[in-house]
């Protein structure tokens, strides 16, 4: 949950300081190219592009492609709790609503992961896909938060 909510807000702020970063930078090379400025009043404004302009743009970008990769580590880490859940077995429909996802982009997930993971395909009598992954799949891994919290755990329990 923490990792999606990141991925949302570093998306969102890296989206800002990216075109704001951008546009100061376009203004300032606009306004050297139009003045031709030399000596001080140059060295002003090339400070002006890298600390106003630059410097935020590639934050922006920075921030841009975490909160992509957190998005994405959050919908893979609720893959594994829904699958531990369900078994090893579940549909698209199943996999769209417990993770959130519009069911286009949730059966793009599922079918990069089934030749991931070379899972089968099952139909039921009703006609529904089920997407079957292998045995041990299911007890594969912890979220990176809970690594990381059962590391904080045993460096608290060793002091």
């Amino acid at each position: 949950m923490l990792s999606q909510m990141w991925g949302k807000v570093g998306k969102l702020l890296g989206g800002l300081s990216l075109v704001g970063g951008g546009t100061v930078s376009v203004g300032i090379l606009l306004g050297i190219a139009i003045a031709q400025p030399s000596g001080i009043l140059l060295t002003v404004l090339l400070t002006l592009l890298v600390f106003f302009g630059l410097a935020p743009a590639a934050i922006g970008a920075l921030l841009l492609y975490s909160g992509f990769k957190a998005e994405h580590y959050a919908i893979r880490d609720r893959f594994f709790q829904i699958l531990r859940l369900s078994q090893g077995r579940l549909t698209v429909l199943d996999f769209a609503a417990a993770a959130r996802l519009e069911p286009m982009l949730a059966r793009r997930h599922l079918d990069s992961w089934a030749k991931e993971f070379d899972a089968n395909f099952d139909v039921s009598d009703e006609g529904d896909v089920y997407y079957v992954f292998p045995a041990q799949l299911v007890a594969l891994p912890e979220s990176r938060f809970q690594v990381v919290g059962q590391a904080l755990r045993d460096v608290l329990r060793s002091l």
